[in-house]
């Protein structure tokens, strides 16, 4: 009996022991199941505030129009004038609050921004707004919360803006449910990349954006000074592209900047049947046909050497042009090309030829219509299941139709096509802005894969879609030195990244 008393005291002390570690571990779990239920609803508070703030700037704040003297106020106070400039662009719009409520979890957030830092680019601003999303989240009827902290930074431009940092705007007063239907409506799909906080979407503004006329360019391709259109006499053009003094209206034809500032742009008086991009080595070609005419520029930035080939001679130069293509009239037909065996170049079809050269930033401008009618590609384009990654490129294209002739003042069509010959699957690595009249896609059943930006009084698919991919470079003012610029002073959002991610536990 002793033995068995002593294996009973020994059995009910294992008993007590085992229950006391039951206990102990039931409240171990229960801690471990409370603090991870408090860091689920933080971290939702925190996701939740972030998504709302990314929501809000993609319908509400990618573009805003402002007074020009407040972004010349941050340009000479930033941290000062910081805070009146997102005022007046985005009203009252911030701080932003969220608080929700699910299956036994509350979260609360705010979220709210302040001055990073300002790069002076001339004639605009990249600023940077470095924001915090603070949120806490507990449990219903506990007190116990659990906080947390999100800091990221939000990419800005203020001032005249290029219009190459504005993914999509097409002309029209619409509302925020009328930007959201417009996509659908129009067979425009709107891709955005793995991980981006937001994609392109419709900017909002019904006016301010699309420029009036194209004179500051041709002020630039033709090195003189800055004048309006119909302003410009026939005896100054003829001494601006070296031609003998007259009165006489200028012939047409193509014609190359140069003088005692070196080489400007080239001049096109007329419209053109064809003008062909290609790429050779290292050198960059254009080439212009009309009337049975044709000329050729060739030049390598890496040579520093440049060659214009006329019907009526031909000249060389140890220079390099302005890259600007103007053209006093209409381009029926805009393409990228291959020089043949004969050394003849042609417009191809294969969608891998690329038409502008690597460290070419290259403007093309029309006073009247553009016709695109095969594919234009940016060499060091790289394709990844079929998204474009355009930040392996150093080149750039921008083409847009003033709707005005630079001349006489004449309003004209400004509208950029789509021909309904040019290939299904038609690849456009460029930024188009038809600021007098629409962009259109003729024919049916087509598909168009634009990697940049479009910018249009009106917008014509015909039935036929678009997929639109944003060229990160332009969107965050990189390049686009030679392109239009918005009419009036805008503020536009180029992106948001988030740097932090920081749990407080008590």
């Amino acid at each position: 009996m002793m033995t068995v008393l002593l294996l009973l005291v020994v059995f009910s002390g294992l008993s007590l022991a085992l229950l006391q570690a039951s206990v102990i571990h039931l409240r171990i779990n229960g801690v471990r199941r409370f603090s991870a239920l408090l860091d689920c609803a933080a971290e939702n508070g925190l996701k939740r505030g972030l998504d709302d703030l990314a929501s809000w700037i993609e319908a509400d704040a990618l573009l805003s129009p402002v007074a020009s003297e407040l972004v010349e106020a941050v340009r000479m106070t930033p941290r000062d004038a910081f805070g009146p400039l997102l005022e007046a662009a985005w009203g009252p719009a911030l701080p932003r609050s969220v608080s929700e409520a699910f299956d036994g979890l509350a979260w609360e957030s705010r979220a709210d921004c302040g001055f990073g830092g300002v790069e002076d680019r001339g004639g605009y601003l990249r600023l940077t707004a470095l924001f915090t999303v603070k949120a806490s989240g507990g449990l219903d009827r506990i007190r116990a919360k659990r906080s947390a902290v999100l800091e990221g930074e939000i990419g800005l431009l203020a001032g005249r803006l290029p219009l190459a940092a504005i993914p999509l705007y097409i002309k029209g007063d619409r509302s925020e449910a009328d930007q959201a239907a417009w996509s659908r409506e129009n067979g425009v799909n709107l891709a955005s990349r793995p991980g981006e906080p937001f994609g392109p979407a419709l900017a909002a503004p019904a006016s301010g954006v699309l420029p009036a006329d194209a004179a500051e360019i041709a002020a630039k391709t033709l090195n003189i000074g800055v004048f309006k259109p119909g302003d410009l006499s026939s005896a100054e053009l003829r001494q601006a592209l070296g031609l003998e003094a007259s009165t006489d209206p200028v012939p047409d034809g193509v014609y190359l900047i140069h003088n005692d500032l070196g080489l400007g742009g080239v001049f096109v008086q007329g419209d053109l049947d064809e003008m062909v991009l290609a790429v050779r080595d290292d050198t960059q070609i254009a080439v212009f046909r009309r009337a049975g005419a044709e000329w050729r520029l060739e030049w390598s930035p890496a040579r520093g050497r440049t060659d214009f080939l006329a019907p009526d001679g031909s000249s060389s130069y140890d220079l390099v042009p302005l890259p600007i293509l103007f053209v006093n009239g209409a381009v029926a037909a805009l393409g990228g090309g291959a020089v043949g065996p004969d050394g003849r170049i042609e417009l191809v079809y294969d969608g891998r030829t690329p038409a502008v050269l690597s460290g070419v930033d290259l403007t093309i401008v029309s006073a009247d219509e553009v016709t695109i009618a095969s594919h234009l590609i940016l060499q060091g384009v790289r394709w990844q299941n079929g998204i474009p990654y355009l930040k392996g490129s150093k080149a750039q294209l921008v083409i847009y139709a003033a709707g005005s002739d630079i001349v006489s003042g004449a309003t004209t069509g400004g509208g950029i096509t789509v021909a309904g010959s040019a290939p299904d699957g038609l690849k456009i690595q460029a930024s188009l802005t038809a600021a007098g009249g629409a962009f259109a896609i003729e024919g049916s059943g087509k598909s168009v894969e634009l990697a940049g930006a479009l910018h249009a009084a009106a917008y014509a698919g015909n039935g036929n879609g678009m997929t639109l991919y944003r060229d990160d470079r332009t969107a965050s003012g990189e390049l686009a030195a030679n392109g239009p610029a918005t009419a009036g002073t805008q503020v536009a959002v180029t992106g948001l990244r988030v740097l932090s991610w920081v749990e407080y536990r008590p």
